[in-house]
């Protein structure tokens, strides 16, 4: 395998791990309380350079390599005993080098300007708790939560007590944000109710209003310590949208953990389903004029999951783990390339300071994948995966992975697989200071498509806590 290290390319790797070196010597205690309140700021600094074989230059450009650089801020200011606060979480990106269209690594951020950078804002909004009487205010740009998630720039409200401790209120309104495309700064509103009519059991009925209106409650029960359920419907407008059961529960003798969950999707005819649309079309999937984000038509389909877990009795920190799901759709006539009966079954086990080593974490596991598509092809397909950890002492920690996957298709294409392997070091030095390297590694029977044999990457992340 051929790779391209160029020094021009790991300069900034070189840059940034003698700030790293510098840096850890001189900040190792870090103030967060001050005569007005506090400041909690977290940055994060990183660098990613990726490399390749030469790509095929009959279907993409000559560009090998590529290199990126990240910073993300998160910082929240205010004060305790007055009850405000300010909240803000953004990234900057820029291309360092100037991928060129039909690059193989040419993403978002390479397509958005000539600049090749963005500054994305993805939540900044004051908060004042007990504004009136157990009424906590926001506004500004953020997230909610409920019968959708909701990206906007508004105002949200919270009275902790309404009518009672029993019954909480959450109301929301502003303009949907949207990142990554020009559409339109459609309004959105939600109303979400809490209700705890006994001990351990909460009620939520939450709205979010579109241009179609979606709807979802839902329940939460632990009727023992052991044993928990949790139920949801979800609407768009009149129209069922998704049906949910889940039953959890732990056998106090054996340590024996069982999860069961059914679902159900109903397939919808809405012209929108929020912002996400199930809906398709090869009109509007072509039109340059893009007015909602098409996942494809998803049909109606029953689904369930068996998941078990269980610690092997002498053998102090491992278990074992089962998992089978199994998806049917409502009408099997309807199957498509989207839409399609299938089955999955996953084995694995966890070990945690396994034997004489301590602060190691391991996951090795199969999983195997088969569909049930009589009308256009049938797939089917396996992978093996790990994972691993260890600490070394108090400040550094390795860790490590692979994934391999094999799939054939209506014995037309037997065979082709897909490998990703992964090596990180992580270093502590405190709370408030960590850095670390990963290296990937990526090889796919697709990528020769495009004369290529691997993608590879090489990642350096500063952590910083004021």
């Amino acid at each position: 395998m051929k790779s391209y290290f160029r020094f021009k390319s790991f300069f900034p790797l070189i840059v940034l791990f003698l700030f790293l070196f510098l840096f850890s010597n001189v900040h190792k205690t870090i103030a967060k309380d001050y005569s007005w309140g506090y400041a909690d700021v977290r940055s994060t600094t990183q660098f990613q350079y990726q490399w390749s074989d030469n790509p095929n230059s009959k279907l993409t450009n000559h560009d090998s390599d590529d290199s990126d650089v990240y910073e993300i801020l998160n910082a929240e200011l205010g004060n305790r005993s007055k009850g405000w606060s300010f909240s803000y979480l953004g990234k900057y990106a820029k291309d360092l080098d100037g991928t060129r269209e039909g690059s193989i690594f040419q993403d978002y951020l390479d397509t958005r300007n000539s600049e090749r950078q963005r500054l994305d804002t993805y939540y900044a909004y004051f908060e004042k708790k007990n504004l009136f009487s157990n009424v906590d205010v926001r506004l500004g740009r953020q997230y909610a939560y409920g019968a959708e998630s909701v990206h906007f720039n508004g105002a949200w409200i919270r009275a902790n007590s309404f009518l009672g401790s029993w019954l909480s209120v959450e109301a929301f309104g502003g303009s949907v944000v949207q990142m990554y495309s020009n559409l339109t700064r459609d309004g959105v509103g939600g109303l979400n109710f809490q209700i705890k009519p006994v001990k351990n059991l909460i009620v939520n009925l939450d709205s979010v209003f579109y241009k179609d209106n979606s709807f979802q409650s839902s329940v939460y029960w632990m009727p023992a310590d052991t044993l928990k359920i949790r139920a949801m419907w979800s609407l768009i407008n009149s129209k069922s949208k998704d049906l949910s059961f889940d039953i959890l529960g732990t056998c106090p003798y054996t340590k024996t953990t069982i999860r069961f969950n059914l679902y159900k999707r109903f397939s919808l005819r809405e012209s929108d389903d929020f912002i996400y649309d199930y809906t398709y079309s090869v009109k509007e999937s072509v039109s340059k004029d893009l007015k909602r984000f098409y996942l494809g038509k998803q049909l109606d389909y029953w689904q369930g999951t068996l998941s078990v877990s269980q610690p092997i009795p002498h053998l102090e920190g491992l278990s074992v783990y089962v998992n089978y799901t199994l998806r049917q759709l409502t009408r099997n006539k309807d199957e498509n390339l989207y839409n399609t009966n299938f089955h999955r079954y996953t084995v694995g086990l966890n070990l945690e300071n396994f034997w004489f080593l301590k602060g190691n974490r391991m996951n090795f596991g199969y999983s195997y994948w088969k569909e049930n598509n009589r009308y256009i092809y049938e797939e089917e397909s396996y992978s093996v995966f790990g994972d691993l950890s260890q600490e070394i002492g108090e400040a550094v920690t390795i860790s490590a992975g692979f994934y391999y996957k094999s799939e054939d298709v209506n014995h037309l294409v037997e065979n082709e697989t897909a490998r990703h392997y992964y090596g990180r070091i992580n270093y502590e030095l405190s709370e408030s200071f960590s850095a670390s390297l990963e290296y990937e590694y990526e090889n796919d029977d697709f990528y020769k498509e495009f004369g290529i044999d691997s993608i590879n990457s090489l990642t350096a992340t500063i952590h910083i806590k004021w």
